[in-house]
């Protein structure tokens, strides 16, 4: 029973992580996190770390030192995803009333930003990326979405810190379909 009810939690996470980061891609203002996109970013890494933690668990025969210091390193980088959320919410809240404030603002972060936004910010595509080539070394998925996996992963830092707006959609789109393939493999049968 507790078997069948985490596989199901994982697989529902395996959805859900990417399909908010779709949806919350739809309310960038201008290539900004908006306060909406923010808060739906915010659920999406919530729901990361238990596709991240599934994942993982489909590596420990393979990989089990891995899949333990893995997962702990995409965790870390969820925590980004959370931040940067965050930061949208509260930038965008920021802008309204005092919009040179902002700006300023997100200047004075300093080493701090390092440890909250930058280095995990790297992590959870690395995540990806990693992810993507183990499952394809292998072949625990279709190599086909573990390559769209691995794409999805170098793409994300290359959408999002230019803030291309367009290229962040195919991204999602990618992360999406890689994503459902793993759940419908790993979650439909019985392990």
């Amino acid at each position: 029973m507790n078997n069948s009810l985490q596989r199901n939690f994982w697989m529902s996470a395996t959805w859900l992580a990417p399909v908010l980061l779709v949806i919350s891609q739809f309310y960038w203002v201008e290539g900004v996190l908006s306060a909406t996109a923010g808060a739906l970013q915010v659920l999406s890494f919530l729901f990361w770390i238990f596709a991240f933690q599934g994942m993982f668990h489909q590596l420990k025969e393979h990989y089990p030192r891995y899949a333990v210091w893995g997962f702990f390193i995409a965790v870390y980088g969820c925590l980004a995803g959370n931040n940067f959320g965050v930061d949208g919410i509260f930038i965008d809240a920021f802008k309204e009333q005092f919009p040179q404030v902002s700006e300023r603002f997100q200047g004075k972060t300093g080493n701090a930003a390092l440890i909250a936004f930058f280095i995990p910010g790297a992590l959870a595509p690395l995540s990806w990326v990693i992810l993507g080539v183990l499952f394809f070394i292998k072949n625990i998925i279709p190599r086909w979405a573990a390559i769209a996996l691995i794409v999805a992963g170098i793409g994300f830092p290359l959408s999002r810190i230019p803030r291309i707006d367009w290229l962040a959609h195919i991204d999602n789109g990618l992360l999406l379909l890689s994503m459902i393939v793993i759940a419908n493999q790993f979650y439909s049968t019985k392990q």
